[in-house]
């Protein structure tokens, strides 16, 4: 009786084993929490704004510099990061108290260069490009609004990434991401007036046919109050095979 007992145990125990050839994804060890995020910015220098993904809704800094670094699997540096890219940050579990929040202990940073999407790039371009753009209306700016269509970046933790990048390279305050009615119902913009005094608002929204996949179309303008507002009206814009986006500017227009 108790041979046959043993014999049904390493019965059961070969038939719940993994096959040898299976692959594995990586774990956290104990005490180790992991994140996966966007790479939003920063993978040129290393210094890496990164946009929770899922429910995760935060933003982070992570100094890549030092840390192993895998990209497919396979061994790699900070220097083969892209912006885009989807990665995910072992680290203590403890988060520094700042905005964006920074890792406690980070440990290492796995990447894959599949699914690369590199949508907050594509806001920053526009978003600059607005910015050269009759500069007299960028002065003295101490309330600041970008609103992203959801169309063009469905993550809203990217849609954020996008807007404080943009303020933090231009030294603007840090931003809100009303869109206009918005800012008219919680009372930053008199819409009888069409005043917002010493606050700027950008906008990039998607086109009537915006597209889809690797193509999109959207209008951009920055307003600074009353009736005229600055803008490109039908831009177009297109992914590269590395996850990119190049956009051509639409028509400028002041209205």
């Amino acid at each position: 009786m108790k041979r046959l007992i043993a014999a049904l145990l390493v019965l059961c125990l070969v038939g719940c084993s993994a096959p040898a050839s299976a692959s594995v994804p990586s774990v956290p060890s104990p005490g180790v929490a992991a994140v996966t995020c966007r790479i939003a910015d920063g993978a040129e220098d290393g210094s890496l704004l990164l946009a929770g993904q899922g429910e995760d809704t935060g933003l982070y800094r992570l100094s890549a510099a030092d840390l192993p670094i895998t990209l497919d699997g396979e061994e790699a540096s900070a220097a083969d990061l892209r912006d885009g890219m989807l990665v995910t940050v072992y680290f203590s579990g403890e988060m520094l108290e700042s905005y964006p929040a920074s890792f406690h202990q980070p440990t290492r940073l796995e990447a894959v260069s599949e699914g690369a999407d590199d949508r907050a790039g594509l806001a920053l371009q526009a978003l600059d490009d607005l910015w050269s753009e009759d500069t007299a209306l960028n002065e003295n700016i101490e309330e600041l609004s970008v609103y992203i269509d959801e169309t063009l970046i469905p993550n809203p933790a990217e849609r954020a990434a996008a807007a404080w990048r943009f303020a933090e390279l231009h030294q603007l305050p840090p931003p809100m991401t009303y869109s206009w009615e918005e800012l008219c119902d919680e009372g930053y913009v008199n819409k009888e007036e069409l005043s917002w005094e010493k606050g700027c608002y950008l906008e990039l929204k998607a086109a009537e046919d915006a597209g889809t996949g690797k193509t999109l179309r959207f209008n951009a303008q920055k307003w600074r109050g009353g009736l005229v507002a600055i803008m490109y009206d039908g831009c177009t814009a297109k992914q590269k095979t590395d996850g990119g986006w190049k956009y051509e500017r639409g028509v400028f227009a002041i209205a």
